[in-house]
């Protein structure tokens, strides 16, 4: 394929859904820069109320809340806090009490799903508020491609990247908004396009670089699976059977931890849609692997953690929990709620509360890399929050 990003002017149909897609997202601007002011004075006052909790030595089981929950609700305080003109910082250094000039907008998109699945988690109209927020910010990039009949999005034209598809998709199932269901279809459109004969998806549009597989395909897969269970288009159910066996293949060739989390979100909901052992086998094969490679003692406990990367980790042991409790493997759910137990306690331990009254309030309740870590990022919060509330779900932090 071409480097060229193609886009003539469509149909008359489809000349009219973008004028439509146009029109809409030139008042949804309006709307949230009016909006914008009235959470900034919301989230300000709320947030104040939160860390004085915390300095003042508040109980945190006070309210029936436990650590767990806790560390949520200042996650995602973490979010409202650290908002710049359009969306979100990339990066905060605690130290220097800056934001990094940076930006990764896949990692910002990431985080912006979990955004939305926290206005849905905490009840609390402040995220819905932000998603749309951040949605609007990606949604002045999305492009139409006139020739084969999708979108994508080009907020990085020299790299635009099958994962920022993924997750207009996944983020679009957790809102509410006017085109919601013709911006599902056309970004599906665009993943199926990406898709070979043998299977594999190309990780970048209009491009021959093959970056970012242990990562793109899965979260693609995921948004598949997911769009499935919202259409039931058996289109896209197809599409990832089809990819399954490229990737299974894949990862027994490469042992990589990577590309773990998002392949096992994907195929525990191919599991659920089909029932086909081989994808429930393979899910354990993964997660198995996975937590072998934290050291556990013999009796799959005493994992050893370093960094907030168990935190992505977390988020397909959490899938693995919910098959293995479901099909009684009892050894394997006594093995992974271990592992989602103690990595939830350690990703805890990278968090800022300051209870000592140190920090500026942007660093308040945002996850470090590591312990020796003084900066905080989009993505590093986004997984710990997501890994402590697929937890909590389940039942096993609550």
């Amino acid at each position: 394929m071409g480097s060229k990003v193609r886009g003539r002017k469509p149909g008359e149909k489809k000349a009219a859904d973008a004028d439509m897609a146009r029109a809409l997202l030139l008042r949804k601007q309006r709307q949230m820069k009016a909006a914008f002011l009235v959470v900034l004075l919301v989230m300000s006052g709320s947030m104040a109320f939160i860390i004085r909790h915390y300095r003042d030595g508040g109980d945190p089981d006070d309210d029936g809340v436990n650590d767990y929950h806790r560390a949520i609700e200042l996650g995602g305080e973490w979010f409202l806090n650290n908002q710049d003109n359009s969306f979100l910082h990339y990066e905060y250094d605690i130290m220097t009490r800056r934001h990094s000039t940076a930006h990764h907008s896949l990692r910002e998109m990431g985080a912006l799903w979990s955004i939305a699945l926290l206005s849905g988690f905490l009840d609390d109209e402040r995220y819905e508020n932000l998603t749309h927020r951040g949605f609007l910010h990606f949604e002045k990039t999305f492009v139409y491609d006139q020739h084969d009949d999708f979108f994508f999005v080009n907020i990085t034209p020299a790299k635009i990247k099958l994962g920022y598809s993924a997750f207009v998709i996944l983020t679009l199932l957790e809102m509410e908004h006017e085109l919601k269901d013709y911006y599902l279809e056309q970004f599906a459109k665009g993943i199926l396009y990406q898709q070979n004969d043998d299977g594999s998806f190309r990780t970048f549009f209009y491009s021959s670089e093959d970056t970012g597989v242990e990562y793109y395909p899965g979260q693609s897969m995921f948004a598949l699976m997911r769009l499935y269970g919202h259409t039931r288009n058996r289109t896209y159910l197809d599409a990832v059977e089809k990819a399954f066996p490229y990737y299974r293949e894949y990862f027994r060739s490469t042992n990589s931890t990577a590309i773990i989390p998002w392949q096992t979100r994907a195929v525990y909901h191919l599991y659920q849609e089909t029932r086909k052992r081989e994808y429930a086998d393979f899910l354990f094969e993964m997660s198995d692997y996975l937590t072998r490679a934290y050291f556990p003692a013999e009796d799959c406990s005493g994992f050893t953690f370093q960094s907030n990367t168990v935190a992505v980790h977390m988020e397909g042991i959490t899938q693995a929990y919910s098959l293995a409790r479901e099909l009684r493997e009892r050894d394997r759910q006594t093995c992974y709620g271990n592992f989602i137990r103690e990595g939830a306690d350690f990703i805890m331990g990278l968090q800022v509360t300051d209870t000592a009254n140190i920090f500026a309030m942007e660093a308040v309740g945002g996850f470090r890399e590591h312990r020796d870590s003084q900066l905080q990022r989009v993505d590093w919060n986004q997984h710990a929050v997501v890994s402590l509330m697929d937890g909590y779900q389940l039942g096993i932090l609550a």
